[in-house]
């Protein structure tokens, strides 16, 4: 039953939701945390969680969502025990709450936790935030999106396995076999219940330079087996073939859904 359920939602996938993702905006920070932190970190997210709620009530982000990097990732070299997105309709949604002032944030967070939190928790969350207590290293990348597929009726839980890859284009119509290709069979195959190609068009002064695109993936983990041994046409191997010409992959981190809020 669990399997057919599968299948009828990938089926149904290319749904209004995600073509409204696809062309959002991302800023995602790599965080590295100082040694001894990560509970109590979590608890920090905890706190930002309710003012990120309320910044999508109030229509200023559409996502909010933290990953925990799995310690093997990228052959046991992980470069990031964190990822942070935050994601937003347009890059006008984007501008305008990376525009805010401290004061701005301050009244916000005060208004956001307003019945719900101490006034001494919020004064500690928003002094440990100023001094950056729990990051020891922040990379962060701007990502504009160019093509998302959420399967209908999924959507995040916590405990969730995504992939995130850093890839870098090296032909003209890389981006084209992203979309036409790779992602079409993904869910041909049913072996992906998300999938979102992005360009990168800023990045922090200490983020990997050769990056261009970011892909973010779910793997669906009751995808039917493959036949390996399956005989390819004479097309789909070109086009497999220089596809895989057309990218080079840096790197990538799995990563495990620890806490979340979405428009949905």
């Amino acid at each position: 039953m669990k399997k057919t359920l599968t299948l009828i939602i990938l089926l149904t996938a290319l749904t209004v939701k995600s073509q409204d993702w696809s062309s959002a905006y991302r800023v995602v920070e790599e965080i590295t945390l100082n040694e001894g932190l990560e509970d109590q970190y979590l608890e920090f997210e905890k706190f930002w969680q309710v003012v990120k709620e309320q910044q999508i009530k109030d229509g200023k982000l559409m996502g909010w969502f933290i990953w925990k990097v799995d310690p093997t990732s990228n052959d046991n070299k992980p470069w990031a025990e964190y990822l942070v997105y935050n994601v937003f309709k347009d890059k006008a949604q984007m501008e305008e709450m990376q525009s805010k002032n401290v004061d701005w944030w301050l009244d916000y967070i005060a208004a956001a936790h307003k019945g719900k939190t101490k006034r001494s928790v919020i004064k500690k969350y928003v002094k440990e935030a100023q001094e950056n207590k729990y990051r020891k290293k922040t990379v962060i990348y701007r990502l504009k999106g160019l093509a998302a597929t959420l399967a209908e009726g999924a959507g995040p839980q916590a405990g969730m396995k995504g992939t995130y890859l850093g890839m870098e284009q090296l032909s003209d119509d890389y981006v084209d076999f992203e979309m036409n290709y790779f992602a079409p069979n993904h869910f041909k195959n049913q072996s992906r219940l998300y999938w979102d190609l992005n360009e990168v068009i800023g990045r922090s002064k200490n983020a990997y330079e050769p990056v261009t695109h970011v892909i973010f993936e779910v793997v669906n983990p009751d995808a039917p087996q493959m036949d390996e041994n399956a005989e390819l046409s004479f097309e789909e191997k070109m086009t497999r073939k220089y596809g895989y010409k057309s990218r080079k992959l840096h790197g990538y981190l799995q990563a495990d859904l620890k806490l979340f809020t979405w428009a949905y």
